[in-house]
């Protein structure tokens, strides 16, 4: 319903030159937010693989003969 309301008030009252601008604007703005959303994720998927290989790792115990140092 909002959509309809914006889409209408921009076919109404915004004269030509300033709805291709803001339609140009608005898909720079969503492709910037697309490229870095893409990035977020590949970031995610490297700190999770990161934490599963620190997780996998098998735990080293060093018996020194029961001193404690």
């Amino acid at each position: 319903m909002i959509r309809k309301f914006k889409n209408w008030l921009w076919t109404t009252f915004l004269p030509v030159w300033a709805k291709e601008s803001l339609l140009k604007e608005n898909q720079m703005l969503h492709e910037k937010n697309k490229a870095l959303q893409d990035e977020l994720d590949r970031l995610h998927a490297y700190v999770e693989g990161l934490e599963a290989g620190v997780r996998s790792h098998r735990r080293i115990i060093i018996n020194n003969g029961g001193a404690v140092k």
